[in-house]
């Protein structure tokens, strides 16, 4: 068993601003809207995790790890979520918010089983067909289970100079109600009556990153045989399995609040999917 902390902080990094936007026009008459990259973004990263580890007996192995942590930013790109105009040029500080990337839990294991049949083994060792057909097969499987990471309530596409510049910069206004829902489903995945379009000039009030995205969790498993056909020579078997039980797993959230989708699922991720391989060693 074991544990760590990990703790970041970052300076200097990328804030992407409209200097010549404001609530109600531009700000310099005359001069069209532009973006300026400075450096004065930041960014603060903590993380607890536990972990345990089984060494193999009987067959058996296996490791698990937990993650608590928490990242907090007000950068435009940090983590690789893509470049993100800040709202007002002239309240930089509104930026600060979760970072795309977050996930507040997060849990992984690893298991690793040597099936009971065949030479060596419990069962089936003293050889013969079933020996031969069930035997030396391992099985493996990897589980996680995740918290989502956060999403923008935005809007899209507006007419009034506050959103000049780059689509989709203005945020929406935040009402003080809940945002989430008891039972997330995929036409409402949280409560849309949270946020409101704000007023024609004016900035949004809603902070970045306030709506928690779909959490995930996916089951692999995978079996596994090396076969000596000679003194050098093996034939390698492995199924293969992603998503065992063919669970829906939800993606993408639509957050644009004029939009017909809003609160909707948009994306699931991948099905189940099955793979054989065979391979031959010499």
């Amino acid at each position: 068993m074991g544990g760590g902390y990990t703790g970041t902080k970052g300076d200097h990094l990328d804030i992407v601003r409209a200097p010549n936007r404001g609530p109600e026009g531009l700000r310099i008459p005359g001069v069209q809207p532009f973006l300026w990259q400075t450096s004065e973004g930041e960014s603060t990263l903590h993380a607890l995790t536990a972990r345990v580890r089984r060494q193999q007996a009987r067959g058996l192995a296996g490791t698990a790890s937990y993650t608590f942590a928490k990242s907090i930013d007000n950068a435009s790109s940090v983590g690789g979520g893509g470049q993100v105009v800040a709202q007002n040029d002239q309240d930089l500080e509104a930026e600060r918010g979760l970072s795309s990337f977050d996930r507040r839990h997060q849990f992984e294991s690893n298991l690793s089983y040597e099936l009971p049949f065949g030479a060596n083994r419990r069962w089936l060792h003293e050889g013969g067909p079933w020996a031969a057909a069930f035997g030396g097969w391992s099985l493996s499987t990897s589980f996680t289970a995740q918290s989502g990471t956060p999403f923008t309530a935005r809007v899209l596409a507006a007419a009034t100079d506050v959103a000049r510049g780059t689509n989709g910069t203005l945020r929406a206004d935040y009402l003080g109600v809940p945002i989430g829902v008891d039972d997330p489903t995929l036409l409402h995945f949280f409560n849309t009556s949270a946020f409101a379009v704000p007023a024609t000039g004016t900035f949004g009030n809603a902070g970045r990153n306030t709506i928690i995205g779909p959490a995930d969790t996916q089951l692999n498993a995978s079996l596994t045989r090396d076969i000596r056909l000679t003194g050098t020579q093996f034939l390698s078997l492995r199924l293969e399995a992603t998503n065992l039980f063919n669970s829906v797993r939800f993606g993408s959230i639509d957050t644009a609040v004029n939009s017909p989708t809003f609160g909707q699922v948009i994306s699931i991720r991948p099905m189940r999917a099955l793979q054989f391989n065979a391979r031959f060693r010499f």
